[in-house]
């Protein structure tokens, strides 16, 4: 009876672990691409076109970190300008571009912009396939040599 009481206890426990490490995400149709797929566990499509994934949690950790990377040189890709650097926040909410002064006067601010709402369209992909997307971010534009900034846009979902 002991064993029995143990081996019911054991299996509660290994089930309580197994269910408490499951991630899920919805994804509006305008943000998929598919990527995910490869990762996630079991993927519903609702009646609205939104891509729900359901990830075991090291599953959802892997595809965060390979997403990321992905997103981040899918949107550097934006990048028309002269950029001599640009950083991105671990959760995709702040992007920086350093660009040449050359480049600025050059081009010009309305150009740029439409460039960093450009980048920031492609990069808020990655936020919003995360289980707690903020749907927003914000880019911004900087020179490369003395750091001063241009401007900054908010990008928003």
């Amino acid at each position: 009876m002991k064993k029995l009481f143990s081996a019911i206890l054991a299996s509660m426990m290994l089930a309580t672990v197994l269910c408490g490490c499951s991630v899920k995400t919805t994804v509006e149709t305008k943000y998929t691409d598919d990527f995910a797929d490869s990762y996630a566990s079991k993927k519903e499509v609702d009646k609205d076109g939104n891509v729900k994934y359901e990830y075991e949690k090291d599953e959802y950790e892997q595809f965060a970190a390979d997403y990321y990377e992905e997103v981040k040189e899918e949107s550097r890709l934006e990048i028309e300008s002269s950029g001599q650097y640009s950083y991105y926040s671990p959760d995709i909410t702040e992007i920086v571009v350093g660009i040449n002064p050359e480049s600025y006067e050059e081009l010009g601010e309305e150009v740029l912009k439409a460039e960093a709402q450009k980048v920031g369209e492609s990069a808020l992909k990655y936020q919003m396939n995360l289980k707690n997307p903020k749907g927003e971010l914000t880019v911004t534009y900087r020179n490369a040599n003395t750091a001063e900034e241009y401007f900054t846009i908010t990008v928003k979902a």
